[in-house]
């Protein structure tokens, strides 16, 4: 049994300006900034005991049951690993998108109930979430059928226009248990009511915001770069980024080849167009601000010396890797052997080699 936590913080800055279009099902509002806020969310958690925790939410709504008013905050589907978030310490912009102002009363959620569990010893275990209720009579339930996973928690939201709210959801993913005599094995995801403190909580214990795409416009002089996510555009300002040598030389490979990047924001100002992250060294050794993602084959493994590949991937494409930290923080998911499909996650380039912080290898 492994008790953990998963964390889905929604923050809702609620601006005066103009606002993005599109509301979910319940239609656009316009631009009028009496009638719209702006929804930006995040996802994070404090998951244990697990390597990777892969689900799939097919959707997140606010609604208001009584007046009708409905806005889709994450339309889905997104494909996450919790414990990843976790490991990192991120609050993970997923979205933003405009809702009517006013009062919500209910957050309606739909997973997809299959859950990809991989523990400490690198074992994976296909489980699937099922139904669970948190006290007789409480509303906020799971629960599973054909497939798929729903619930709907209550609590209050008002979006005003010109405040900034915080609301956080409190998950408890519990019961991770493997049991032979069920197949698939069984997870269950328990959630409690909405509150407004959880983002801050996090904040204050050190997890940060940061924002994932591809980048655009790198300007090494500047220290600056264009982060593109599904059609969004962030500025990224990394210049208090101190201790990854060759930043620029990856994030010039990562602009070139259309690699996705992640930047943990130590001050994320969402009052500007485009809204600004801007990086700084964490001082905590295994958390970097800056990290790139490359997927491919194995080639010229160096194991036990050099701790070195040649990473192949489309179209025609190699990158020298030197994976000795991976090796240092034992963050090397899988057997790693010429010809594996890999996924690397790159921080810095030295002495001619792409430098990875963590190397996993997929099925």
């Amino acid at each position: 049994m492994h008790p953990s936590r998963i964390f889905l913080a929604i923050g809702l800055p609620l601006l005066l300006s103009s606002l993005l279009s599109g509301c979910g099902s319940g239609g656009s509002t316009g631009t009028d900034p009496t009638r719209t806020s702006t929804v930006s969310v995040y996802l994070t958690d404090d998951l244990a005991g697990y390597e990777s925790v892969l689900m799939t939410v097919n959707t997140v709504q606010l609604q208001h049951t009584g007046g009708g008013r409905l806005c889709t905050i994450i339309p889905g589907p997104l494909t996450l690993d919790a414990a990843q978030l976790g490991r990192d310490q991120l609050l993970d912009l997923v979205n933003t998108t405009s809702c009517e102002a006013g009062s919500y009363n209910r957050l309606h959620i739909e997973l997809n109930e299959n859950v990809t569990l991989v523990d400490a010893n690198h074992q994976t275990q296909s489980c699937k979430f099922v139904s669970y209720r948190d006290d007789a009579g409480q509303p906020n339930a799971l629960g599973c059928t054909n497939g798929m996973c729903s619930l709907d928690l209550t609590g209050a939201v008002n979006l005003v226009a010109g405040n900034h709210e915080h609301v956080a959801l409190d998950a408890d993913l519990r019961e991770f248990t493997v049991d032979l005599t069920r197949t698939p094995c069984e997870a269950t995801l328990r959630l409690s009511p909405l509150h407004a403190q959880g983002m801050d909580n996090k904040m204050a214990s050190g997890y940060r915001k940061s924002v994932h795409g591809y980048v655009s416009g790198l300007d090494t002089a500047a220290d600056t770069f264009t982060l593109t996510r599904a059609g969004r555009l962030y500025t990224v300002q990394y210049g208090g980024v101190t201790d990854q040598p060759g930043l620029d030389a990856l994030l010039t490979r990562a602009q070139t080849d259309s690699l996705k990047t992640q930047v943990r924001c130590e001050s994320f100002n969402t009052a500007t167009t485009p809204p600004v992250c801007t990086a700084q060294t964490t001082g905590n050794q295994p958390l970097k601000a800056v990290t790139v993602k490359a997927q491919g084959t194995v080639s010229s493994l160096d194991t036990p010396i050099a701790h070195t590949f040649t990473l192949n991937y489309p179209v025609g494409k190699t990158l020298a890797v030197n994976y000795q930290t991976a090796f240092e923080l034992n963050k090397i998911e899988g057997i790693l052997a010429n010809d594996a499909m890999v996924e690397t996650k790159l921080y810095s380039f030295a002495s001619d080699y792409y430098l990875a912080r963590e190397v996993e290898v997929e099925d």
